[in-house]
C-alpha cells in the first residue's frame, strides 16, 4: 500500500508543473535580411531627391533604419520606418570631387540589428540644348531656317539638339535654309542673350562651350543688303560704303532675247515677291519699258513697254500699296512726269511735275517723310525738290557741293538717289568729262558730299542706285 502511495505522488506532481507551461507557441529569435544599396545619381542633385529604398526584411517586429557611417559625412539621410534614402546635402555631390559616396545602414529589430553597405556613384552632369529660337525678324528670303548641330568637330551635323552633353563640350552651329547653309556673306547673325555666349569658328556660324547649366540659342538673322549700280552695258556692281570701293555684282538677262539688258534706269527690289524690278531708256529697238526679274536667277521678263513717246523711266520706287513709281523723261528738259505701275505693267497716266522750279534733267527719285524727293541737273545749284506723290513741287532745296574738283553745280546731274539708313546717296554725272559720282547728300545741312568716283570718263557711265539683299546674287 504504502508503495502504490509513492508512485500517485509523483505523477500528481509530474501533472503539476506540465499544465503550468503558456498555452501559445514558442516565442521566436528576430531574423534579419538586408541588401547592400547601390544607384547612380547626377551631380548637383535637390535636396530631399529620392535615392531609393533600402531592402531589408525581419520574420518578426518592426524594422527601424540608421546610418552609421558617411562619407563624406552629411550626404545621407534615411527615414527611420521606410528605409528611404534621400539627399542631405547636395553640395557634396560633386563628380570631380566625390565620384563616390558610401554609407553603412543598420536594420534593427528589438535587440537584432543588420548593417549592409550604400554606394552612391555621383556621375558627371549632363546638359542640354534646351531653348533654340531664330529670330527673322529681319529676314525676307522665302525659305525657312533650321538649326544644325554638330558635336564632333563638323564631321556631321543634325537637326536635333543636343542632349546629354557635359562641361566642356563643344557644339558647332550652322543655319540651313532647306537648300544650303546660309553665311555671313549674305546675312548677319546676332546671338541675342545667349548662354554660353558663341565663340567665333572658322568652320560654322558660331562654336558654344559647354558650361554649367543648359544651354539657350538664341539669333537674330538679318539680310545684309548691297548698295548696287549698273553701268550703261548692264553690269551691276556693288558699292562698298566702308572703303567705297567697287566690286562685280550680276547682270540681268532678258528672257526673250538671252542678252543682257543694258541702258537701265530704275532698279528696285520687291520684298513682298523677291523680285527685282527694273526700267530702262531705249535700247536699239526696244523703247523705254520695265521689267521683273526672277532671282537668284536674273532673268528678267518685260512688264511695260512705252510706245516711243518716252525717252526714257530714270528711277523707280516702290509704294506701300506694293506698285512702282516712276519718273519719266520726255527727253525735251521740260517735261517731266512720274507714273504708277502695277506689278503686271498697268500704267497710270503721267503726273507732269509742276512747281515754281521745275527739274531739268536727272529724275532720280526717293521716298521723303511727307512725299518724294526729286534729283535735278544742269542748274545753277544741285537741286533736290520735295514733290507730293501727284508731282507738285513744294520746295527745292540749293545744295552745296564738297569735295569736287570741278565746283559748277551746272556740270552735274543727279540720276538716281537710296537712303541707307538714315543716309541719303546720290549717284551723279558730271557732263564735261563724263566722271561719274557717288555722292552723299545732307539735306539739314545742305550739303552734296562727294564720297567717290565710281567710274572715270570713258569707262562707263552709272546711272542708278539700289538696295539689294545679298543673298540674291
Amino acid at each position: 500500500m504504502k508503495k502504490v502511495s509513492i508512485v500517485l505522488s509523483v505523477f500528481l506532481i509530474t501533472l503539476h508543473f506540465g499544465c503550468r507551461k503558456d498555452d501559445g507557441p514558442e516565442a521566436l529569435a528576430a531574423v534579419i535580411t538586408i541588401s547592400n544599396f547601390e544607384t547612380s545619381v547626377e551631380e548637383n542633385p535637390v535636396e530631399n531627391q529620392v535615392l531609393g529604398t533600402i531592402s531589408a526584411s525581419t520574420n518578426t517586429g518592426t524594422l527601424t533604419f540608421s546610418l552609421t557611417g558617411e562619407t563624406p559625412s552629411g550626404a545621407l539621410s534615411i527615414n527611420a520606418s521606410s528605409g528611404q534614402l534621400t539627399v542631405a546635402d547636395p553640395s557634396v555631390f560633386v563628380f570631380a570631387t566625390n565620384p563616390t559616396i558610401t554609407a553603412t545602414v543598420q536594420a534593427k529589430v528589438e535587440d537584432v540589428a543588420k548593417t549592409a553597405n550604400i554606394t552612391i556613384n555621383v556621375t558627371e552632369e549632363t546638359l542640354d540644348v534646351v531653348t533654340a529660337i531664330i529670330d527673322k525678324t529681319g529676314y525676307t528670303a522665302p525659305e525657312d531656317l533650321t538649326f544644325l548641330y554638330s558635336t564632333d568637330g563638323g564631321d556631321s551635323y543634325s537637326t536635333d539638339k543636343p542632349t546629354d552633353l557635359t562641361e566642356g563640350d563643344e557644339i558647332l552651329v550652322n543655319i540651313s535654309n532647306g537648300i544650303m547653309d546660309i553665311s555671313k556673306d549674305d546675312f548677319s547673325f546676332t546671338w541675342i542673350n545667349s548662354s554660353p555666349v558663341p565663340q567665333t569658328s572658322d568652320i560654322a556660324l558660331a562654336k558654344f562651350v559647354v558650361g554649367s547649366t543648359d544651354l539657350d540659342i538664341k539669333v537674330a538673322v538679318v539680310d545684309k543688303w548691297e548698295l548696287v549700280t549698273s553701268n550703261l552695258g548692264g553690269e551691276f556692281s556693288v558699292i562698298n560704303l566702308d572703303d567705297f570701293t567697287l566690286s562685280s555684282g550680276f547682270t540681268v538677262i532678258s528672257n526673250d532675247q538671252n542678252k543682257t539688258i543694258g541702258n537701265v534706269g530704275g532698279v528696285v527690289y520687291n520684298p513682298n515677291n523677291h523680285k527685282i524690278y527694273i526700267s530702262t531708256g531705249k535700247n536699239g529697238e526696244i523703247f523705254p519699258s520695265i521689267y521683273e526679274v526672277d532671282t537668284p536667277g536674273m532673268v528678267a521678263n518685260s512688264i511695260y513697254e512705252n510706245d516711243g513717246t518716252w525717252s526714257k523711266i530714270p528711277s523707280l520706287i516702290l509704294a506701300q500699296d506694293n506698285t512702282l513709281v516712276a519718273s519719266i523723261d520726255f527727253g525735251d528738259f521740260e517735261n517731266h512726269a512720274l507714273v504708277y505701275s502695277s506689278l503686271t505693267g498697268d500704267i497710270s497716266e503721267p503726273a507732269f511735275l509742276s512747281g515754281d522750279l521745275l527739274p531739268n534733267s536727272g529724275m532720280g527719285i526717293t521716298w521723303s517723310e511727307d512725299g518724294i524727293l526729286v534729283g535735278d541737273g544742269y542748274q545753277s545749284s544741285i537741286l533736290i525738290h520735295k514733290s507730293s506723290i501727284t508731282g507738285v513741287i513744294s520746295e527745292s532745296i540749293a545744295l552745296d557741293l564738297q569735295g569736287f574738283e570741278n565746283v559748277n553745280p551746272a556740270s552735274y546731274t543727279i540720276r538716281d538717289l537710296e537712303w541707307v539708313g538714315a543716309k541719303l546717296y546720290a549717284i551723279c554725272l558730271e557732263t564735261i568729262s563724263g566722271d561719274t559720282y557717288l555722292a552723299e547728300v545732307d539735306l539739314d545741312n545742305k550739303k552734296f558730299i562727294n564720297k567717290m568716283l565710281v567710274s572715270p570718263g570713258g569707262q562707263g557711265r552709272y546711272e542708278n542706285l539700289a538696295l539689294i539683299p545679298a543673298y540674291l546674287f
